[in-house]
């Protein structure tokens, strides 16, 4: 159970599995964030500890009956947390059998909708904001930043803290008055939230400062980056009653790496405010690490930037090929374009350790660009050549942020001339919920040209169940940190079927990733996983060595 666990870890669904008895066995960590129950709470108790009393016995009873005529049940319900507050969640239970196709129990997936759902503010809304900016306020970090360390330290995952000052804010309001400075200081708060993905906090810390924790996917370089950008939109001009007003920012960055005592929220926040006053003595207008040894990463990463932008020059960027099979005939059905960089000194460098770096500079647009059309020229040649071949392309949230990926799309393809269900894009689940009404729109018109869309790496993302049946996607591909526990435990096996089962019921194909196993692929088979891809079946290769029989 403690694999299974590791690998529930990796989504933002909560997760639950149920005995014959109706006693819960095993719960995620996403189960404890949303309903406020710990696996000691959890374990051994019935899931009607979650009712809310919304649903009467009949509704009820009509879901057992679906789940035992059928073997799964989705909808919408509303359960109650710990905290005896109500929420609405999307959920699907499915029946779990063993290899002789007895029932063992069930698996539950869950995801809180109240977002979707939201009409008015929470109770404990004035006591955990600011009322001038309407930020959170000091009094909510302390907490929140308890529960993020948490959340870091189990997920692995990366966690810092920008320390927010205001230089020159003072002579604002001497001279213009308090009114004048707190119109600033709204200003100030919108802009910096404006630089900042929805999974990042911002609080503010009291006077001018504000304090910003970023968790989750961000490499150590990108802090500097958000850093950087904050910098510049508070060095706008703020123009109140005819008065242009010119302000600055001081930033002290600090990590968990930072962190030696056994009192890391407050020392995280010590070593931030002490990195914040070394900035100002340098002068201000600045960020300031107070690991200095991500400095020196920062500079590794600038000379790769270089290297980058004379490879695109030289045409030292190639494109491979792996190739995805279908279950039902083990037939190659479409490939997707893995770009390389062959590089003159170092060989071939894989994309993970140039792709984050071109994000960040902005190369990724050209180098897009370039993947995309000479993805679309190979696939068009198969097509000319009788072997039509559907080309998966990687699109990165740069892209998207440009704002033409439709046009650049509908561009290509025309100047090709490559029929559009022979393309399909990739785009990542926490990609998708960045901008959900501009994704969709987006998506939509993608969609129209007859462009096939996927979602990449599922289950390691921020996306919720409930935002998946609002995008036009056609294919969901499984992260292979699940396919790869398949042979490790019977609860994972498990868990993919249970993946499986929810795309299929919002008719969704489904695509794992990372097959490197007979026995791996002989499951995806037997629980109707449409297609594989991995190197069991095929490597990565130049589009000359692809082998189509």
């Amino acid at each position: 159970m403690k694999s299974a666990k590791l690998v529930y870890g990796q989504s933002s669904l909560g997760m639950m599995e149920v005995d014959l008895s109706l006693k819960i066995v095993s719960i995620n960590p996403a189960f404890t964030d949303i309903t406020g129950y710990s696996e000691n709470d959890a374990i051994n108790k019935r899931p009607d500890m979650l009712s809310s009393g919304k649903q009467d016995n009949v509704f009820y009873k009509r879901m057992w009956q679906a789940i035992n005529d059928e073997g799964s049940w989705s909808g919408e319900l509303w359960n109650k947390r710990k905290d005896g507050s109500i929420y609405p969640e999307l959920l699907t239970i499915d029946a779990v059998t063993n290899e002789a196709g007895k029932k063992e129990g069930y698996i539950a997936i869950f995801s809180d909708i109240s977002m979707l759902k939201k009409d008015g503010v929470s109770l404990g809304y004035l006591a955990h904001h600011d009322p001038l900016t309407g930020l959170p306020n000091r009094f909510f970090l302390s907490g929140y930043l308890d529960s993020a360390i948490e959340r870091a330290s189990r997920n692995s995952s990366m966690l810092a803290l920008l320390f927010i000052d205001l230089d020159l804010f003072k002579p604002v309001n001497d001279s213009l008055g308090h009114t004048v400075g707190d119109i600033v200081l709204q200003k100030v708060a919108k802009r910096i939230v404006a630089n900042l993905r929805e999974s990042d906090t911002v609080t503010r810390w009291g006077g001018d400062e504000f304090v910003v924790v970023l968790e989750g996917n961000y490499p150590p370089e990108n802090f500097s980056i958000v850093a950087s950008n904050i910098i510049a939109a508070l060095k706008e001009p703020y123009i109140i009653d005819d008065n242009e007003i010119y302000i600055s920012s001081s930033i002290g960055i600090s990590t968990l790496a930072d962190i030696v005592s056994k009192t890391p929220t407050s020392e995280l926040l010590r070593n931030a405010d002490t990195a914040m006053y070394q900035a100002k003595k340098l002068g201000g207008d600045q960020y300031y690490f107070y690991d200095k040894k991500i400095t020196l990463v920062i500079q590794q990463q600038a000379y790769l930037e270089g290297e980058m932008r004379a490879a695109l020059e030289k045409k030292e960027f190639k494109l491979h090929y792996q190739a995805k099979f279908s279950t039902a005939n083990s037939q190659m059905d479409s490939v997707e374009a893995l770009i390389r960089w062959d590089h003159p000194v170092k060989g071939l460098i894989p994309p993970d350790q140039f792709i984050p770096i071109a994000e960040k500079t902005g190369l990724i647009i050209p180098i897009s660009e370039w993947v995309l059309e000479t993805a679309c020229r190979q696939a068009l040649k198969w097509f000319e050549e009788g072997r039509p071949t559907q080309v998966a392309v990687n699109i990165s949230a740069i892209q998207i942020n440009k704002g033409s990926l439709k046009k650049d799309i509908s561009t290509i393809l025309a100047k090709i001339g490559l029929p559009a269900q022979l393309l399909e894009i990739e785009l990542t689940e926490s990609l998708l919920i960045d901008n959900v009404a501009t994704i969709t729109s987006l998506l939509e018109e993608i969609s129209q040209l007859g462009v096939s869309i996927a979602i990449d790496d599922f289950g390691t993302g921020f996306s919720s169940l409930s935002y998946l049946t609002q995008f036009p996607v056609n294919k969901l591909k499984i992260d292979r940190c699940f396919v790869q526990k398949i042979q490790s435990n019977t609860a994972d096996r498990r868990l993919i079927k249970a993946i499986v089962a929810l795309a299929h019921s919002i008719d969704l194909d489904v695509v794992a990733e990372g097959v490197e196993s007979e026995e791996q692929l002989e499951y995806l088979k037997k629980i109707k996983c449409d297609t594989v891809q991995g190197y069991l079946l095929a490597k990565p290769c130049d589009a000359n060595e692809l082998l189509f029989s």
